[in-house]
């Protein structure tokens, strides 16, 4: 794959690396190499970037992106820098972002199948890190992507039919699916319940397990009525433990009891405010409000929780501040912020909701 973690010595005989680098080790543990860190991309609103726009009072303000762990505010003193030179560096960037997701420790994990790879951001201690290549191989297409508070990310593959659960180390942890899913996609977390739910596309169902990855239920089938899917692709859970799943070639966004019976359901195709053309991640806030991405329309609209009334829009075509070109995952964590991957755009849109 091309890919590593390892910093290699160019031009420099082993022993005089070695040298240098315990030199650069016991330097740094002293605090004289590594700065104080600046703002990352996820702690400021960027000044006048806001929705809905003046005079009307700001819901949402726009306060960054990422695309590599140089984003992440950490500011390297000079002997650091001087290591990368010598022994060099290889930075990972995302090369097609499609989900995202946070726990309250502050790893956020994104999915990145034009790698493949899966990548760690560790927004408190300001670290990035990636799979290892034993690891990063196991993958084909890795889509969608939960993280409990333990640290362990499950991750959805829709060409191995699997979901791969990596440990706060980022080493292989289990695995479950195989023959019962034909494409999983979307997956979420109910860490009330230890349920886990998975979108299967092909299939045209949710299915739900527990964290041993024992299949507790599953519903759904291809279709159009109440509680059938055409081409699913995302899941989130609600503050009532309810599901909102994203019926993509249906159009529309529904809702379910944990059990699977169908709670109603909002859209349809169009171009016009509230209608979709592409509906891909869904996310859900702390008040049970649903955000819903667009691929095609290039933006985020959210919908009222109780009686699916369209509240707001923000997000447009481009690839400047606030804007997105084929945004796919959207993820809203106990922090409002909002994580939107911006896959053509190759990095992470980020945006805070604005409370009173």
């Amino acid at each position: 794959m091309g890919i590593t973690g390892a910093r290699r010595v160019r031009g420099w005989p082993a022993a005089s690396a070695l040298g240098l680098a315990t030199a650069l080790v016991l330097v740094e543990s002293l605090g004289c190499a590594t700065a104080a860190p600046r703002p990352g991309a996820w702690e400021r609103v960027a000044p006048g970037l806001v929705w809905p726009p003046p005079p009307e009072r700001a819901r949402i303000g726009y306060l960054g992106r990422i695309r590599s762990g140089a984003d992440l505010g950490r500011t390297e003193g000079w002997l650091t820098r001087l290591a990368d030179t010598v022994f060099g560096k290889e930075p990972m960037s995302l090369v097609k972002p499609i989900s995202v997701a946070r726990n309250r420790a502050g790893l956020l994990v994104v999915t990145d199948p034009g790698i493949p790879m899966v990548h760690f951001f560790d927004l408190q201690r300001r670290e990035y890190r990636w799979l290892d290549d034993e690891l990063a191989w196991l993958l084909a297409s890795p889509v969608g992507v939960a993280v409990d508070d333990r640290g362990n990310a499950y991750v959805t593959d829709s060409v191995r039919r699997k979901v791969f659960v990596f440990d706060d180390q980022r080493r292989l942890a289990g695995e479950f699916g195989g023959d019962l899913l034909r494409r999983p996609t979307g997956i979420a977390l109910d860490s009330s319940q230890e349920r886990i739910y998975v979108v299967d596309t092909l299939a045209c169902q949710v299915l739900t397990f527990d964290r041993s990855g024992r299949v507790l239920g599953r519903f759904g089938s291809c279709g159009t009525g109440p509680g059938r899917f055409n081409g699913p692709t995302y899941v989130a859970v609600t503050p009532d433990g309810s599901l909102a799943v994203s019926d993509s070639l249906n159009f529309r966004i529904q809702t379910f009891r944990p059990d699977g019976t169908p709670l109603g359901s909002f859209g349809r195709v169009g171009d016009s405010a509230g209608n979709f053309a592409r509906p891909k991640g869904v996310a859900s806030d702390a008040q049970g409000r649903l955000y819903v991405v667009d691929g095609a329309f290039d933006n985020v609209q959210i919908f009222d929780g109780e009686d699916s009334r369209l509240l707001m829009a923000f997000g447009a075509s481009g690839d400047g501040a606030g804007e997105f070109n084929l945004p796919v995952g959207v993820f809203l964590d106990s922090t409002n912020t909002i994580w939107v991957a911006d896959s053509f755009n190759q990095c992470l849109k980020v945006f805070r909701l604005l409370e009173e």
